[in-house]
């Protein structure tokens, strides 16, 4: 019992955040990365240089010069993951989150663009009842995460440069609750609450170049971002009480994708996600990278376009998409580097009257490898994006 207690107090005490994936829950970890694509970019596995006049880009906002009209969008997705650890303990997390919104204003059509929008870069809802013995049952609740509302400015100098700047705000709130209670009623609970809350600033700058016609290229850099995180704690001792400020520091973030369309109705494309957590993650200065891997992803996909026929069947007005990705998380387990690889799938509906469409995607993946990391998950992720273009101006018939 005593060996259950410390390790539970060790994670509160350590930062340890879950989220969709049980590999979250290691000191610091913040739980798993979020990679900031939209519906259509999830669909394909890349998004860093696609244009597209509906659609607003999630992870580079230089694209956005293509957007004529006010445009917003709104993401929205379910995940799920069934874990085995080898020992015959089968484990299931799952989540329905929100998971962005974004709005695009042309100042300047296909020129200058002003954007707002909110993404969240952790979310964290898991709950864990058990039963040590028959006399003794443990519960542990995890909830809140980690966002960013950002706003950007988008310029096209030239038809085929873009440049953006964006300003990122970093805030949130998490709350671990662990609670051990007794059937012996002379015994009083065993509890241990922590709020963290979360605050900082960030900037993000990205551009994409189109050497030739059918070629894009895109960019995205994030710098280190310095968040404070507000730990409040409540316990059944009040020597284990605490309030203090800790001062994190995120590692920067490369991107860098491209975009080409072979034929009329046909796009192919990849991005590269790179990011230094082995060297500049820390904590309060210190570092802390012994326990991650520099994060890397890397997608590849196509997706075939609708027909530009005004006069054609519904499945001609479809896009249809896919892709494969592999990543190597920030998180160790085991000692060793966490892998994952998935399939993406995923098709837009168009409502071509109000000029918007809704994305539908797909994922199936594994995550980690028995061997390795003495644990593994089979994942599946299932969400759409609305996109919506001039809603605003619409005056519906009655």
């Amino acid at each position: 019992m005593k060996k259950n207690i410390i390790l539970f107090v060790i994670l509160w005490l350590s930062s340890a955040f879950g989220g969709e994936s049980l590999f979250g829950v290691i000191p610091h970890s913040l739980g798993i990365r979020n990679i900031g694509y939209s519906g259509n970019g999830m669909a394909r596995s890349y998004e860093v240089a696609v244009h597209d006049s509906l659609q607003i880009n999630y992870l580079n906002s230089a694209l956005w010069t293509d957007i004529s009209h006010p445009t917003y969008t709104v993401k929205l997705a379910y995940h799920a993951a069934l874990g085995d650890d080898g020992q015959k303990n089968n484990y299931f997390n799952d989540m329905a989150n929100f998971e962005g919104a974004f709005l695009a204003i042309p100042i300047l059509k296909k020129k200058f663009v002003f954007g707002a929008g909110l993404q969240p870069f952790t979310s964290v809802e898991q709950r864990i009842a058990d039963s040590l013995n028959s006399d003794i049952k443990e519960e542990l609740l995890l909830r809140g995460g980690l966002s960013k509302a950002m706003f950007n400015i988008s310029y096209r100098p030239f038809s085929r440069l873009g440049l953006a700047v964006g300003y990122e705000y970093n805030f949130g709130k998490i709350t671990n609750r662990y609670r051990l209670d007794y059937k012996d009623t002379n015994l009083s609970p065993l509890r241990f609450n922590y709020e963290y809350r979360f605050y900082g600033h960030g900037l993000l700058v990205s551009g994409f170049f189109q050497p030739f016609r059918n070629l894009t290229l895109g960019v995205v850099y994030r710098p280190k971002e310095n968040v404070n995180i507000r730990v409040q704690g409540e316990t059944s001792s009040s020597t284990l009480d605490r309030s203090e400020l800790q001062k994190l520091t995120l590692p920067q973030q490369f991107n860098f994708g491209w975009s080409y369309l072979p034929a009329k109705r046909l796009r192919v494309g990849g991005d590269v996600v790179y990011e230094d957590w082995s060297d500049n993650y820390t904590v309060n200065e210190q570092n802390v990278g012994g326990g991650f891997s520099n994060y890397l992803r890397v997608g590849f996909g196509f997706e075939r376009l609708q027909s530009s026929k005004i006069f054609t069947n519904f499945f001609e007005k479809l896009d249809y998409r896919a892709g494969f990705y592999y990543t190597r998380l920030s998180v160790k387990s085991n000692a060793n580097p966490v892998t994952e690889y998935g399939l993406s799938f995923g098709t837009s509906v168009p409502i071509q009257r109000f000029k918007s469409h809704i994305d539908f995607y797909g994922i199936i993946g594994k995550r980690g490898r028995l061997p390795d990391n003495n644990y593994e998950e089979i994942f599946f992720k299932f969400g759409f994006t609305v996109s919506a273009n001039e809603l605003w101006f619409v005056q519906l018939e009655d």
